[in-house]
């Protein structure tokens, strides 16, 4: 992120959907390298299931104190906004199974990003800028590969594969951390394969925006390390306080320990957000209720897979999560996910 920013003109800047499409191309052929160093770290990725570009600022804003690192990325929903082309030999593997265009010895396909709006993701990365620095959140790209094809308006693109509902690499990260943040209207239920911890009340400084909220967070990023590393800690303990004998009293020992860190968190903030510096930019302290529930991996993933259809992307992610377990009614097993459910009101 370092080397994307730096290498931006200032007539780049000038332009959000240029940031947009040179962000696509510098991502593009990287996430294996980017998902392996995180592997390697000490932190999880937190994939961001909201698919509306609009509520990435509302996203980003609210989990900076419980997520290590937010990946957002859309559902493969928009159009096709060309980065490109790649020419690589005939017997390279990446082409297995594609459409591409002989040219030569070698063959020849052209790669894209799907998108709802490059202005407005282009102003995402814009704004959130220093958090992306701090790797803190960044954006993970659907792309799409394929080739131009003649119709009447002109040539067009046209996809090899038929377009992903969620980013083959997002769910990938998924799988690997078990960790996931949904913007919902609705809560989770407890069933067999959703088990509810806790609610509570998350803090976060509000009233600012985007930019500013980015630069003051990437400041005073070491004031948010200890309750970062404590929930860390805290969904360790989880994984044996979900398969324990007497597992409702486990969690609910758990669940107190984050709600008394959480408290200290909120008057440690409350107080950030009244200084003099806050203050004269706007800043308040802001609460939206969270909702902590533990899911079952085969039916997060089972539920992420079905939004691929429009019935069940309008149904939202908890009736499908609950809808796939009433079909799949063999017992479950793997580790637990964990996912941070958001609603939408927020206090102030």
């Amino acid at each position: 992120m370092d080397e994307f920013y730096d290498a931006l003109s200032r007539q780049e800047r000038a332009s959000a959907q240029d940031i947009a499409l040179k962000y696509g191309r510098t991502v593009y052929g990287y996430d294996k390298r980017l998902l392996s160093a995180k592997a390697a770290s000490t932190s999880s990725y937190y994939v961001g299931l909201s698919s509306e570009m609009g509520s990435f600022t509302h996203v980003t804003k609210r989990v900076v104190l419980v997520a290590d690192t937010l990946l957002l990325s859309d559902h493969g929903i928009g159009a096709i906004h060309e980065l490109g082309k790649e020419e690589l030999h005939q017997a390279d593997p990446l082409y297995q199974g594609s459409d591409p265009t002989m040219t030569g010895t070698h063959l020849e396909r052209r790669y894209g990003m799907v998108t709802k709006d490059l202005v407005e993701l282009g102003q995402w990365l814009l704004d959130a800028e220093p958090l992306l620095r701090r790797g803190l959140a960044w954006y993970g790209p659907v792309f799409a590969t394929g080739r131009f094809a003649s119709t009447d308006v002109g040539q067009t693109f046209a996809p090899a594969d038929p377009l992903p509902s969620f980013s083959d690499r997002s769910i990938e990260f998924l799988v690997k951390h078990g960790r996931a943040v949904d913007l919902s209207t609705a809560k989770p239920l407890a069933s067999r394969v959703v088990r509810p911890i806790l609610e509570i009340d998350l803090p976060f400084i509000n009233g600012l925006r985007l930019s500013d909220f980015a630069k003051v967070t990437s400041e005073e990023f070491d004031s948010y390390r200890q309750y970062r590393d404590f929930m860390r800690s805290r969904l360790l303990e989880l994984d044996d306080a979900l398969e324990a004998v007497d597992s409702q009293v486990a969690l609910e020992r758990v669940a107190l320990s984050i709600r008394d860190e959480m408290n200290a968190a909120t008057d440690a903030m409350s107080t950030a957000a009244r200084s003099r510096a806050l203050t004269r930019v706007g800043a308040v302290l802001g609460t939206t209720s969270a909702v902590l529930a533990a899911v079952r991996p085969e039916a997060l993933h089972g539920a992420l897979g079905l939004t691929a259809t429009t019935a069940a992307g309008a149904a939202g992610l908890w009736p499908t999560i609950q809808a796939f377990a009433d079909i799949k009614s063999k017992r479950t097993r793997g580790k637990w996910h964990y996912v941070w459910v958001l609603q939408k009101k927020t206090a102030r």
